[in-house]
């Protein structure tokens, strides 16, 4: 029973550092995940690297952004924000 009650302290402090570190960036992703899914073409989105866009088109894994001069294609992942 001391042995159980010895160990109380490392379990206590593995669920607050659990609860501190993995579930806020467990909802990020999923938010993120879903703001993915909503994407639709003409939205104004901001990538990862800082570079603002238009969607055209969209495919499984890959958007294509009309910019200023040009479009480049990223992987869908490196959507940051929808504007």
């Amino acid at each position: 029973m001391d042995d159980l009650i010895a160990l109380l302290p490392l379990v206590v402090i593995f669920i607050v550092f659990f609860s501190i570190t993995v579930l806020p960036q467990r909802r990020r992703n999923k938010k993120h995940k879903q703001m993915l899914s909503e994407l639709k073409i003409g939205d104004s989105v901001l990538t990862d690297s800082g570079i603002y866009g238009r969607v055209t088109n969209i495919k499984s894994d890959e958007i294509t952004l009309v910019l200023k001069k040009g479009e480049i294609i990223i992987n869908k992942s490196y959507i940051q924000s929808k504007l």
